[in-house]
């Protein structure tokens, strides 16, 4: 599994061949597609309550990298107006059928969004960031669609973050599996952890721009799992840098559930093994 750290900058402009490698692969890989068949109402349960959570009364929500369209239909239920969204029109087949003048589905692109300046009072996605080959560019164009007073909330997992590989290495002492890509052995987790410890203390000192960490996705479909196809290294830290930098108030670093979850958010936010962050334009 590749591992290769690419690039390290403020958010230059993907690279157009690798965008459009990516794009391929989503709109063609039915393995995926079955890999998304997971994410069913269960598995997208904190999610959805975390949009709801913050999301004002009757919003009209984008919901981005939606994959098979259900989060958006939970959402759609909460009685919101929701725009879901996905790169790929194989993963939104199904989807499509769910369609009600209140719910809608569209194949775009997040780095260049079809919508007008301001449409949306809630921008959302989840799992999303992390597959992103230039997040500045994203984030610009969810800044430029949510309306002002409007929230963007983003959930996925925190790739920088020291204690998931120290998990890993946990479960692999106890004889458990690790984690693919990122924790199969024992050494390698721990080669994860310290790196992850170094990254997290360079962005927290680093007080001017953000720094957004790419690696090549591996995007051969005996890969796919364990965020193998993932192209930024995510960091909470980041995307607070960012918002700050462009005038917006961060309403949650971290929103935690259940009771570690809630313990781990609110005293180490940025250091959450998830990223699930509120801010505010």
């Amino acid at each position: 599994m590749s591992e290769t750290l690419v690039s390290e900058t403020g958010g230059t402009r993907a690279d157009v061949r690798l965008r459009q490698r990516m794009r391929e692969f989503y709109e063609t890989s039915e393995t995926y597609k079955g890999l998304l068949a997971a994410h069913d109402e269960t598995y997208l349960r904190h999610y959805v309550e975390l949009v709801i959570r913050y999301a004002p009364p009757s919003a009209k929500i984008l919901d981005l990298g939606c994959g098979n369209g259900i989060s958006a239909r939970l959402l759609n239920q909460a009685d919101f107006d929701v725009v879901g969204t996905d790169i790929s029109p194989l993963f939104l087949e199904e989807a499509q059928t769910w369609e009600n003048p209140n719910l809608r589905y569209q194949v775009c692109d997040v780095l260049e969004l079809p919508f007008e300046t301001e449409t949306f009072d809630v921008i959302c996605s989840n799992e999303l960031i992390e597959h992103l080959p230039d997040v500045e560019t994203a984030l610009s164009e969810m800044s430029r669609v949510v309306r002002k007073g409007g929230k963007i909330i983003l959930s996925g997992p925190n790739l920088c973050s020291p204690l998931t590989p120290f998990l890993d290495w946990l479960s692999l002492m106890w004889g458990k599996p690790g984690r693919p890509v990122w924790g199969e052995t024992k050494r390698q987790a721990l080669q994860q952890f310290a790196k992850n410890c170094g990254l997290s203390v360079t962005k927290r000192l680093a007080r001017k721009k953000p720094k957004f960490l790419y690696r090549e996705p591996d995007l051969q479909v005996d890969a796919i799992g364990g965020d193998a196809d993932s192209a930024y290294y995510a960091s909470p830290i980041d995307l607070a840098q960012f918002f700050r930098l462009n005038g917006f108030a961060i309403v949650k670093k971290a929103v935690g559930f259940g009771i570690k979850g809630r313990i781990i958010a609110g005293t180490f936010p940025y250091l959450s093994p998830y990223i699930t962050m509120v801010v505010q334009k």
